[in-house]
């Protein structure tokens, strides 16, 4: 599947999720680098050779098995790892992180939701 914004997937009970996975990987590759300390080629290494990123688009399930966790937790996850809370990295979004977050999505034309839920 290729990885663009405005992925539609329907649930059983007749509501959906647009899944903007551009967004979402871009975002991802972009708080490793700003939190994580890595380079951008480094990050984006790492988000493509993820399994959750790979298997993000797969189906309505996957897709809100990732929408469950904030980009921060998922950046951290694929660049320190399983259990990284436990090895001194702070699972808390730090301070000034919203801010930055929505400044990021502007500067870069990025969708300002990554997930956008739509009731029946």
């Amino acid at each position: 599947m290729d990885i663009v914004d405005g992925l539609v997937f329907d649930d059983d009970g007749g509501g959906s999720v647009v899944f903007n996975y551009r967004t979402w990987v871009e975002m991802l590759c972009a708080v490793i680098c700003a939190y994580a300390g890595k380079s951008r080629q480094e990050s984006e290494l790492l988000v493509a050779s993820s399994a959750v990123v790979k298997n993000a688009a797969a189906s309505h399930m996957s897709v809100m098995l990732c929408s469950h966790e904030l980009e921060y937790h998922w950046a951290m996850l694929i660049a320190h790892g399983e259990n990284y809370w436990a090895h001194g990295i702070d699972p808390t979004e730090p301070d000034g992180y919203v801010e930055w977050e929505q400044a990021y999505r502007k500067r870069n034309g990025l969708a300002d939701e990554s997930f956008i839920y739509i009731d029946a």
